[in-house]
């Protein structure tokens, strides 16, 4: 029997490597990580004296620091600042973010449009009512107040007076012992507005009524002027200036001066020709401190700001008004604070000018940023000169500073 054929051995396959599809594009490298940009310093334009302009830089760079908030500062005079304002405005610039400046330039921003009112206040229990009524128009606060400034001291010769006069009649009579032979008893603002709310307090006055209009015409008044003819006689002869006075007092020849903060470095260190003595304002015949007007410091907030940034301005408002940095404006600016319990830190304490203006700074007379209050201002330094050299009686006088006064508002 034939043997069975084995099979035929099939092709072992061989492996087809498949190919790879050819790539079209190169691998796409991972995005680098998004950067959040670093926010954008507010704008600060702090007016100031310029004696005192770099410690106001420094002090609101280091609270700006403290409150993590960037700021790009720019400093100047009031007046320069003002003007400079004024230009952008006109060439459609926007305002700074954030302003540091005084009563007076709170009232002309507001009048040009340029800041906001705030949205929240400090408790007003806590902060200096005068520095309150120097920032409040139509109901609203335009500035935080972070101090005060602008007070009235009496001022004297320690070579001429041992004791300072505590009241009134004292100061009458040192004036009168101390003029003569040359000398003078007394120089002040006699024609200044600023001064006569200090006569118009002691006589129990005030420039504005309940209202918030001008009250010249008042029995407070006519006793106000009767006071400063009184006071007058005892300064050089009419029609004598403020900066006359002011320079016989530096020159030793003047015995009393009652004079402002800003005055005092122009004083301090004649040693050849002023023993400087420095006390508080004297006692009102009824008992009180004798009160003059506080000139507020703000911060106030650009009228464009807004979001984020105004949150951030709000930030270095209330940092600026913590303790601490409220002592720091004292000691750093010679400047009140604007909070009360502040006036018992010993930078103002240690201070014989702040502590001076601290005895009555709770009871002085704010200036408000409003019309009338600047036609009463201007009615009375008009009308005074006149009075001072006797051409008018004190009710002639007071009369007509309130007619005046009320033709100013009415225009």
């Amino acid at each position: 029997m034939a043997p069975t054929p084995l099979p035929e051995p099939s092709a072992t396959p061989t492996a087809t490597a498949t190919p790879l599809p050819s790539p079209t594009t190169a691998p796409t490298a991972p995005p680098p990580p998004t950067l959040t940009p670093a926010p954008e310093p507010l704008t600060v334009w702090a007016a100031g004296d310029e004696a005192r302009r770099d410690a106001l830089a420094r002090l609101l760079s280091e609270a700006a620091a403290a409150a993590n908030v960037p700021i790009r500062i720019r400093s100047s005079t009031p007046d320069a600042m003002i003007a400079r304002l004024r230009v952008d405005q006109i060439d459609g610039r926007p305002p700074p973010d954030v302003i540091w400046g005084d009563g007076n330039d709170l009232a002309i921003l507001r009048t040009m449009g340029l800041i906001q009112a705030v949205r929240s206040t400090p408790a007003a229990e806590g902060t200096l009512p005068a520095v309150v009524v120097g920032a409040t128009a139509d109901d609203q606060q335009w500035g935080v107040p972070v101090g005060a400034q602008g007070f009235l001291l009496l001022l004297y010769n320690r070579k001429l007076v041992e004791y300072p006069p505590r009241t009134i009649d004292a100061l009458i009579a040192a004036a009168r012992t101390n003029t003569g032979g040359g000398r003078f008893g007394l120089v002040a603002g006699w024609t200044e507005a600023r001064w006569f709310a200090l006569w118009l307090d002691i006589t129990g006055g005030a420039m504005l009524d309940a209202d918030g209009m001008p009250a010249l015409d008042a029995p407070a008044v006519v006793s106000a002027l009767e006071l400063l003819r009184t006071l007058r006689r005892y300064g050089p002869t009419p029609p004598s200036t403020y900066d006359e006075g002011a320079r016989l007092f530096r020159r030793g020849r003047v015995a009393l001066a009652i004079d402002g903060d800003w005055a005092l470095e122009s004083y301090r260190g004649l040693t050849d020709t002023l023993e400087l003595g420095i006390a508080p304002l004297p006692l009102a015949n009824r008992g009180v401190p004798a009160a003059a007007p506080l000139t507020g410091v703000y911060l106030m907030y650009g009228a464009a700001l807004d979001g984020q940034r105004l949150a951030q301005a709000e930030t270095l408002a209330a940092t600026l008004r913590e303790p601490v940095w409220q002592a720091r404006i004292a000691r750093d600016l010679s400047m009140l604070p604007a909070s009360i319990p502040a006036l018992n830190d010993p930078a103002v304490t240690d201070d014989p000018a702040l502590a001076a203006a601290a005895t009555y700074a709770g009871n002085a007379p704010g200036i408000p940023p409003t019309r009338p209050i600047r036609c009463a201002w201007d009615a009375i330094e008009v009308e005074l000169p006149p009075f001072l050299l006797g051409r008018r009686t004190a009710a002639e006088t007071a009369t007509a500073m309130q007619r005046r006064a009320m033709a100013c508002v009415e225009r």
